[in-house]
């Protein structure tokens, strides 16, 4: 083993990227291992709001070799829980719910039930019987919480500590500082993703495992679909990335909302002007209405110069009260090397799309439509476009959307697959079949909490999704 070069040491342990663990034991067999394991062992580095994970940021980013290596940066914006009342703390850990009794071994057995489970209390004795019941079951529940209070009272107050204190101005200052030293420090950094860990290993055992002196659960965060924005805006972010001397590879964020900053204060965004991967996905937060992008958008694509990605996902119009209207985007864009579109849940004019779509005939090699027109029709469309796109060889249309008679009504899979035809090989496209919405999606077979187009088999690059969550395009 000894005698291999390195460069096959290397490509042994490139293999083993995707788990870390394996590569530990690796590094021990010699100095050359250990050598030729270091690009893999770290590759991105998993930012959360506490105090221990600032300072494990810190330490690998001023280490003088797993600092060469690091690509990546994922920020974890989950805002903690701050619970003032015990039982409130308990109600979110399902697993203390099992200490409680169940109703169901305190129910009277003879007393009589209608139709809707309600007890039928016609006479002195079933009543009597049923407020007897009542009351043992109470008592248990308060024995329980007298026990659970002992046992587990640490873990509460230790929560509404931390809560508090990350919450505050310094910790603040210390979560953007470690921002900016990672970017400062870490030569090949240059991807960041904006995003609270997914619910799958490994990201969700990472942030549990940093929080474990509160004894943390899925329900000790804030949820993104019910909460309040977040308390940092985009701009603040993108701040601490600012003045790194870096060229940011790639941008993506997943699921989490930002207060909607004032526009006027977007400061100088120059550094994103080799921005190469674009990726934002609003998909989870359709029941959030303060769901805004944190700076905007449409400027920020004028200073980029080299896109090659752009992937904008909103929620599904029909869990939305309101369009978001996309034309202004589209036509802020215009690239010489985009090669990868994915628009899923926006709304566009036939002809920003069209014009879109013919301004990077030469580049764009995949395409991903879940898009409703404001005006004009889908046949058209994609009339105007066939045979035209060049260098496309990838294609996927679902729930495509147009009003008839200023209803909204979606074409049905079979004419998408005619329309991808269409494109592609200049066959004659008929006009659509539509149906309603809450029709077409009946009509089509979707993947659990999915109505968009999926990239299953395709992995971005930089290896971003790879082993982000343990689900290959977990969101997109």
């Amino acid at each position: 083993m000894e005698k291999l070069p390195l460069e096959l040491k290397q490509r042994i342990c490139s293999f083993l990227h995707a788990n870390p663990r394996l590569l530990k034991p690796i590094r021990l067999v010699s100095k050359e291992f250990a050598s030729a394991a270091a690009p893999y062992l770290i590759p991105r580095l998993f930012l959360f709001r506490h105090p221990d994970s600032c300072a494990e940021v810190k330490e690998i980013a001023e280490h003088p070799v797993f600092s060469k290596h690091v690509t990546t940066l994922v920020v974890d914006l989950s805002i903690l829980k701050s619970e003032s009342k015990f039982q409130t703390w308990i109600d979110d850990h399902d697993h203390l719910q099992h200490a409680y009794p169940d109703w169901w071994d305190f129910k009277p057995e003879d007393v009589e039930y209608d139709e809707d489970g309600d007890p039928l209390l016609s006479n002195s004795q079933s009543r009597a019987k049923w407020m007897h019941s009542c009351r043992e079951f109470d008592k248990e529940a308060k024995r329980v919480t007298k026990r659970l209070m002992k046992s587990q009272e640490k873990y509460w107050k230790a929560q509404q500590i931390l809560a508090a204190k990350l919450s505050g101005g310094e910790f603040r200052r210390r979560f953007f500082k470690t921002i900016h030293l990672a970017f400062r420090m870490c030569p090949n950094l240059s991807n960041i993703v904006i995003a609270p860990p997914q619910p799958c290993e490994p990201t969700l055992g990472k942030r549990y495992h940093m929080f474990e002196a509160i004894h943390p659960s899925k329900g000790s965060w804030i949820e993104s679909k019910s909460h309040d924005p977040s308390d940092f805006e985009m701009t603040d972010l993108m701040q601490a990335v600012h003045n790194t001397g870096i060229d940011l590879n790639s941008l993506t964020i997943i699921d989490f909302p930002f207060r909607c900053a004032d526009y006027s204060k977007d400061g100088d965004l120059e550094f994103l002007g080799r921005l190469k991967h674009i990726r934002i996905g609003w998909n989870r937060l359709d029941n959030n209405p303060k769901t805004e992008f944190g700076f905007d958008l449409e400027k920020a694509l004028r200073k980029t110069h080299s896109l090659e990605t752009i992937w904008i996902e909103m929620p599904p119009l029909i869990h939305r009260k309101e369009e978001y209207i996309a034309n202004d985007l589209l036509d802020a864009m215009s690239f010489e090397c985009l090669r990868d579109v994915l628009l899923d849940n926006l709304s566009v004019s036939e002809d920003s799309l069209v014009n879109f779509l013919l301004r990077h005939s030469e580049t764009l090699e995949m395409l991903s439509l879940s898009v409703t027109l404001t005006d004009g029709s889908w046949t058209s469309t994609f009339r105007r476009i066939s045979m035209q796109m060049k260098a496309l060889v990838r294609v996927q249309f679902l729930s495509l959307v147009q009003r008839v008679l200023d209803v909204p009504k979606m074409t049905s899979p079979g004419w998408c697959t005619d329309a991808i035809d269409c494109v592609l090989r200049g066959e004659a496209l008929s006009e659509p079949e539509h149906y309603h919405l809450h029709e077409a999606f009946e009509e089509y077979e979707f993947n659990e909490g999915c109505e968009g187009p999926r990239r299953e088999d395709d992995l971005p690059e930089d290896g971003l999704w790879e082993d982000f969550d343990g689900n290959v395009n977990f969101c997109f």
